[in-house]
């Protein structure tokens, strides 16, 4: 079966994107409403508990990306018994892990406090609404999460963006109407797992009427488990570096430097990560795509398109870098008060941490869909080792700089120049890294310069408040794609580039 690629692309963005939006805003809205009605400590324990159950949830281990890989092949080939066998597969082991998620939380709970510094709200029982943080992680483990994965496989997130946005958009409807009524943070948090079983059950009921040739049956080879295993290990080893960027930073900031400054810290990730989510959906939506384009198409082919999306991609991520530099600390101060932000040099780290970050996303995408997570094992081990020891050398001295600092060495060196290396010698054999090192070289050189360019424009607005950050986004919105198209128009990925977004459009 050949998917739709162009299409499902597009119809997975706009749906992407608007779960995106919901995504963004609302949370938003809240956040603000307890900043401003309860305290700000009550986000810093959200933050903290966030990276704890991120670390339990490491014991998914990669597995549900590998199956989603293990079925490209057999749909493009259309042997529904292997796509039967691979979901009852997965359903068995989602529910082990489901347990082994609530066995190794309910463990950690006597250890709670230890692990944060300074007071703790009064008003609050840190097990209990742990407890209720755990709910909500573990229930992804045993509603539907099989029919999820046929959905990515078939390159219909659309369906799962759709349904996620309406359920979230309600949840914190609920969720604002409990902050600024009852005060209760409590009733905030029970939103939380309700709102995921609501969403698994109604998405699941969905794909069941969507697949009903997919009911799960049947059972695997040797070859085919020995294959997911193989692939599971590999990509256990990778989450654990992507959680040494993510959560051990949140947990390290909470154990060092206390509630406030982790809920100050979580405040400024917020902002990236919603920019991050936006422009996320534009891979995600290109996954199925690009899964079933390396099972049918030949590898000069997919070198040549990863090329052309990632210079695309690169494009946009630089200009939304430039957004963050300039735009950061105007709205930060009126969000939340000047007293709540925290200096300029964390705004530049934190653009610059945003765009080493998506440097490697095009080319992971293809690294996924090659399947060669098993061959860059050891690069992850490296990645995730280096971050946790210059987390604990430079947060001790430098603070919040050392715990962003240590992050983007560890993931450019490893994720990017090594998960590089490793596509190229495992799978695009006829390609030259070396362009691919140097085009990056080049696309961070127009980054640092629209950077350069827009800040200083920037620095003679003349206004403040609301004013001045309107007409610093007009000037973001316009000096960083001048530069770009001035310098990428001559790019050897621009023409093909600019088809494909011709193409996207028109469909």
């Amino acid at each position: 079966m050949r998917l739709e690629r162009s299409l499902n692309t597009r119809r997975n963005i706009i749906a992407g994107e608007i779960d995106k939006a919901v995504g963004i805003v609302c949370p938003f809205v809240v956040r603000t409403l307890i900043i401003k009605i309860i305290g700000i400590d009550y986000l810093g324990l959200t933050s903290h508990y966030y990276s704890i159950l991120q670390m339990l949830n490491l014991v998914e281990m990669g597995f549900g990306t590998a199956l989603v890989y293990s079925m490209y092949a057999p749909i493009a080939e259309n042997r529904d018994d292997t796509i039967n066998a691979l979901v009852l597969f997965y359903k068995k082991i989602y529910r082990i892990l489901g347990f082994i998620v609530v066995a190794l939380g309910l463990a950690f709970t006597p250890f709670l406090r230890i692990t944060i510094k300074g007071d703790i709200p009064q008003d609050i029982n840190i097990h209990f609404l742990y407890l209720i943080y755990l709910l909500n992680a573990v229930v992804q483990y045993f509603v539907f999460p099989e029919r999820k994965a046929l959905l990515n496989a078939h390159q219909k997130d659309s369906v799962t963006s759709l349904y996620h946005a309406a359920t979230q958009f309600a949840m914190y409807i609920l969720q604002a109407i409990f902050v600024v009524l009852s005060k209760d943070y409590y009733l905030y948090a029970l939103m939380l797992p309700l709102s995921s079983l609501v969403y698994s059950i109604i998405v699941g009921m969905k794909v069941g009427k969507m697949y009903p040739q997919y009911r799960g049956g049947g059972s695997l080879g040797e070859k085919e488990l020995a294959g997911i295993k193989k692939q599971t290990a590999g990509l256990m080893i990778r989450k654990v570096a992507m959680l040494s960027r993510n959560s051990f930073d949140a947990f390290f900031v909470s154990f060092f430097l206390g509630l406030r400054m982790s809920a100050i810290y979580a405040n400024y990730y917020y902002i990236m990560d919603s920019v991050i989510m936006i422009i996320a959906v534009v891979k995600t939506s290109m996954a199925g795509g690009v899964g079933n384009s390396v099972a049918m198409e030949t590898k000069e082919k997919n070198l040549s398109d990863m090329n052309r999306i990632n210079f695309l991609f690169m494009w946009l991520s630089g200009w939304c870098g430039v957004c963050l530099l300039c735009l950061y600390r105007p709205f930060m101060i009126l969000w939340v008060g000047e007293d709540m932000t925290l200096g300029p040099g964390i705004t530049v780290m934190f653009a610059l941490y945003f765009y080493i970050l998506k440097m490697s996303d095009i080319r992971t995408l293809y690294s996924e869909a090659a399947g060669v997570w098993w061959q860059a094992r050891y690069i992850s081990v490296f990645e995730a080792v280096t971050n946790l020891v210059l987390n604990i050398v430079l947060t001790s001295f430098m603070g919040l700089y050392g715990i962003i600092l240590a992050t983007m060495i560890s993931y450019l060196v490893f994720n990017f120049g090594g998960g590089a290396v490793i596509l190229y010698r495992e799978y695009f054999t006829s390609g030259r890294l070396s362009s691919y090192i140097l085009s990056h070289v080049k696309y961070l050189a127009v980054f640092i310069a629209a950077c350069a360019v827009t800040y200083l424009i920037g620095s003679f607005i003349p206004f403040k408040g609301i004013a001045g950050l309107l007409m610093t986004g007009a000037v973001c919105l316009l000096i960083p794609n001048i530069v770009y198209f001035c310098v990428m128009r001559k790019d050897e990925n621009y023409e093909g580039g600019m088809d494909l977004v011709k193409r996207l459009v028109k469909r």
